[in-house]
């Protein structure tokens, strides 16, 4: 029989034990609503994210594409429970460097701080393209440090928006306290997500409208090509039929004047197959634009008592060409050709391609009597139009010193 100590141990033991099974069942019990409640509070911020993004597919391309930014920095401060976001937009003169723009919400700092701020995004984070999530568990760094001192928001989301593999804008959002209590405030991976969604459309968006505002450009040229080059072409030729209806010629007249009706018609069908060319999609790299080139240049030269070379290389690496670039360097390539033939009285003319690297350098030269240096600048003898053609690509053009004859070098990179 136990006594009586032996039995109030016993007694303390059991009691222990089933505190522990109570706090161990409260516990789990506890552990699960946490659980639940984050999960809701993902769900619900889940679902804000998607209505976010349902909304951005709505937009069009605007007059002002800023506008996207300006009700969307809003938007995510309300819809994802955010105190403050911002657009960081790059300085033109310095891509690396970012202003504040569009600044929604309220932090410790004033907006007026905060937009005259100056952000270097170090190269070892621009180059990842990926976003940053700056929450209580996160290492500071420098520059996330830097951030923080210059928003007033100690944790935050920065994410790129990335257009054809150039970032144009960094989105901020972020939040000045972070509550671990029921995770009612915890900046998680979902939000990361969420803004990323969101660059993405806007990314598209953008996108989009650069192809529109590149397409109504195309409009705008190819409209002026038409009226400037085949509408004369068609007045000249309407001119000359009417004179010859109304005058009296001799033989050897009306042969000269039926020889400039057939070359106006035969510049015309020129003109209209190479805007032709020029708009083909199928046409858009290096490789086309040199067999094109080979082609129209030696039909030019087929009936000039002129020797005509072409020394391009036998492999062309395969380089997609913008609309804008095939053209202006047909065209300059044609000048350059037209100008040798027309002025430099010379017997031989060459055009030939030299590639290094990403750089494509073109080269036309004769053997006439050449230009003076004072002649050489640009604005004399159509060069100033094949210098414009040059720019508008971001390309270089130049009439080198020579003992003989003519050069012309035009380059484009890549």
């Amino acid at each position: 029989m136990k006594n009586p100590c032996e039995t109030i141990n016993d007694l303390q033991k059991e009691v222990a034990y089933y505190k522990k099974q109570l706090n161990d069942l409260s516990g789990g019990v506890i552990r699960g609503d946490y659980k639940l409640v984050q999960m809701g509070n993902e769900i619900r911020q889940l679902k804000r994210g998607f209505a976010m993004i349902a909304a951005l597919n709505q937009f069009r391309p605007l007059p002002v594409f800023e506008e996207i930014y300006d009700h969307f920095t809003e938007e995510i401060n309300v819809q994802m429970q955010m105190d403050m976001s911002l657009v960081l937009q790059p300085v033109e003169e310095k891509q690396s460097c970012f202003i504040p723009t569009f600044i929604k919400g309220s932090s410790l700092i004033p907006s007026s701080f905060i937009a005259e701020q100056r952000i270097d995004i170090p190269e070892s984070f621009a180059q990842q393209n990926n976003s940053l999530l700056v929450n209580g568990q996160t290492i500071l760094t420098p520059f996330i440090e830097f951030l923080i001192k210059s928003t007033g928001i100690r944790y935050f989301i920065l994410t790129p928006v990335v257009v054809q593999e150039n970032v144009i804008a960094y989105l901020f959002a972020g939040r000045k306290i972070e509550t671990q209590l029921l995770a009612a405030a915890t900046l998680l991976m979902h939000d990361v997500h969420t803004l990323e969604a969101i660059a993405g459309v806007i990314a598209a968006l953008k996108n989009q409208e650069d192809q529109f505002q590149l397409l109504e450009k195309e409009r705008i040229r190819i409209s002026g090509d038409m009226h400037d080059e085949i509408g004369s072409g068609i007045t000249h030729i309407a001119l000359l039929s009417e004179l010859m209806q109304t005058q009296q010629h001799g033989e050897t007249v009306l042969k000269k004047d039926i020889n400039t009706i057939a070359v106006s018609a035969r510049r015309l069908v020129q003109t209209m197959s190479e805007i032709i060319w020029a708009l083909n999609p199928q046409n858009d790299t290096m490789e086309n634009l040199l067999a094109y080139t080979r082609e129209q240049s030696q039909l030019y030269f087929e009936s000039m008592e002129v020797r005509f070379d072409i020394d391009f290389p036998d492999i062309i690496p395969d380089v997609k060409l913008t609309n804008a670039q095939r053209r202006n360097l047909y065209l300059v390539t044609r000048e350059a050709l037209n100008n040798a033939m027309k002025h430099s009285e010379a017997t031989a003319i060459t055009l030939t391609l030299a590639i290094s690297g990403k750089e494509y350098c073109f080269k036309v030269a004769d053997d006439g009597k050449g230009i003076s240096h004072k002649s050489n600048k640009p604005g004399n003898n159509g060069l100033l139009n094949m210098k414009k053609r040059m720019e508008d690509i971001n390309g270089t053009i130049e009439w080198p010193a020579c003992e003989k004859g003519t050069l012309v070098r035009y380059c484009l990179s890549v």
